[in-house]
């Protein structure tokens, strides 16, 4: 058996022995809900496993127990968010007596199960209003951290009554004031004839940005964006390129001669009519030519607080582009001529791109690296 295929074989019997756990470890551990879960499980493929059957007749009693003195403890607490707690433990036990129920070998054994409804829509109504409560709270404290925990609040009594009295406007304003909006300016003029293409690169930079999706309370604006809606940035994002130089031209020319040795240069037939070949050495001269055009600079990124005037971070990309033509001529015989000289005879002489051209080679790989990390700096704003 090939190896690729008994590791597969082996990882299949992993999810399969997995799949088929009576709960035992997870009971030892004193997680009596997923032993109760895995119990169940192991019941359903399986009815008469002795080891689910034992496990879930001692795993189901202490959860009970177990989430009844939680919710105790935690109605005694003065915890910010004990209704919240406690609508999760009500939840959790609902879900064993629902998997219970619906398990006819582990109704069996533990029956009856216990269900937790009017305790949990009473703490549900209580849970409403203590997380909204504490939403508005967080507000107030007019910090960025606060409001994202506020929007979870929001979200949550959203999720679970939806049309709560003034939790949408309550979540929107949260999510507003958790937001970390950033300017991205425009890069300084650097000439009518690479005003085009600077162009191209803000576009393509912004474009990247603006499709960065992993962190929801991070917003990029555009600076007349920012200006026709009177918005305040927490940060301002500055671009400009520095030692920057397109065009710069490299020549060279080579004179080279060439002979061979053994080459055949021509032929004659002796006094009995046989034609021999004359050996013989073969010379060429070749001008050999080399253009290189570099085009080159640095693009720095500077994240600046908009209160303070400060940088936050700063980075700097040197990047270069060098066009390249070679080509070659050549007097005399081609056969004196290496094989490498012979491909550039076949080359011409070009003219180089436009600087503009030249600009967008120059700089494309430095919007991409530029971006990457922007994207991994705000993802963890």
């Amino acid at each position: 058996m090939k190896r690729t295929s008994a590791l597969t074989v082996f990882a299949i019997l992993i999810i399969i022995i997995s799949s088929c756990s009576t709960g035992k470890n997870a009971l030892k551990k004193g997680d009596y809900y997923e032993a109760t879960i895995q119990s169940v499980n192991r019941l359903r493929s399986n009815p008469d496993s002795k080891n689910a059957k034992e496990t879930i007749a001692q795993s189901y009693p202490m959860a009970l127990d177990y989430y009844r003195q939680k919710i105790d403890q935690l109605s005694a607490s003065s915890s910010p968010d004990k209704f919240i707690s406690i609508v999760d433990n009500y939840t959790k036990l609902n879900t064993l007596a629902d998997e219970i129920s619906r398990c006819p070998a582990a109704l069996n054994i533990v029956k009856p199960v216990v269900y937790f409804h009017d305790q949990l829509q009473k703490a549900q109504e209580l849970a409403l209003a203590e997380q909204f409560n504490l939403g508005v709270e967080l507000m107030k404290k007019g910090f960025m951290e606060d409001a994202r925990l506020a929007v979870t609040k929001f979200e949550w009594v959203s999720k679970t009554r939806p049309g709560y009295p003034g939790v949408n406007q309550k979540l929107a304003e949260a999510e507003e004031l958790a937001t970390l909006k950033v300017v991205v300016e425009k890069l300084p003029y650097m000439g009518d004839a690479y005003l085009p293409n600077v162009n191209r690169f803000y576009n393509k930079f912004y474009s990247e940005l603006e499709k960065y999706t992993n962190n929801r309370f991070v917003r990029f604006y555009q600076p007349i964006e920012a200006e026709e809606n009177k918005i305040v940035p927490h940060q301002i994002v500055k671009m400009k390129f520095i030692d920057f130089s397109v065009g710069n031209v490299y020549e060279k020319e080579i004179e080279k001669d060439y002979t061979a040795d053994s080459v055949v240069v021509g032929s004659y037939k002796d006094d009995k009519g046989v034609s021999h070949d004359v050996i013989g050495k073969v010379k060429a001269h070749a001008n050999l030519h080399e253009r290189r055009v570099t085009s080159k600079g640095i693009l720095e990124v500077q994240i600046i607080n908009y209160e303070s005037n400060s940088i936050v971070d700063n980075k700097r990309y040197p990047g270069e582009y060098v066009w390249e033509n070679d080509w070659a001529t050549f007097n005399g015989d081609e056969r004196a001529i290496p094989q490498e000289i012979k491909k550039l005879t076949k080359s011409k002489q070009v003219l180089p791109p436009l600087p503009q051209d030249l600009f967008v080679y120059f700089s494309d790989p430095l919007c991409s690296r530029a971006t990457t990390y922007l994207k991994n700096y705000y993802k963890k704003q």
